[in-house]
């Protein structure tokens, strides 16, 4: 038994739908940013709402799929992406044939990697999205000056890189093999 197995699939479907808000609402602070790095403030309610909007969901989705990695781990990554018979038994039942072997095992190699990646990455997103938020929660720029806009503006644009990157490696993950057989 895997750690929160029995919800990985709810857990899954969770951390999609979480991803997918992210990415909406940290492009939405960057969008909405954009006049900071002109000197122009009139959005500000809205800018620090939806940076505290994107630490939420950042540090939700990021729990969610804490939770499901476990399983991850075991029934996709060992059981599939890096075992040679799995992928081969898929890539017969897929096209009839062997096929070429390599090319799956290097591709699915790959795969696992970019999660890992991915992985790592979210933790840094995360970080910079409360960065943003702690600023921007603090930081007058009217009262303060404008000299630190850029770079709030670069911890927005950084977690909101930093989403999309998560967002679509899981989806190409999930794509080769998401939690596992049912049943």
């Amino acid at each position: 038994m895997v750690f929160f197995e029995e919800n990985a699939r709810l857990l899954l479907v969770a951390h999609a739908v979480l991803g997918a808000a992210l990415v909406a609402a940290s492009t939405h602070l960057v969008v909405w940013m954009r006049g900071y790095l002109r000197g122009k403030y009139t959005r500000r309610p809205a800018v620090r709402r939806f940076s505290i909007i994107s630490v939420v969901l950042f540090g939700l989705a990021f729990t969610a799929g804490n939770m499901a990695y476990p399983t991850y781990k075991v029934r996709v990554r060992a059981a599939y992406l890096e075992n040679p018979s799995a992928v081969e038994a898929d890539l017969r039942e897929r096209t009839g044939r062997p096929g070429d072997m390599d090319t799956a095992l290097d591709t699915t190699a790959k795969i696992a990697r970019w999660f890992d990646v991915k992985e790592h990455w979210a933790a840094v997103g995360l970080m910079l999205a409360i960065a943003c938020a702690l600023v921007l929660r603090f930081w007058d720029p009217v009262r303060d000056g404008a000299a630190i806009a850029p770079m709030v503006f670069g911890l927005a644009l950084g977690a909101a890189a930093i989403a999309w990157l998560a967002a679509i490696v899981g989806l190409v993950t999930s794509s080769y093999r998401a939690i596992g057989p049912l049943g």
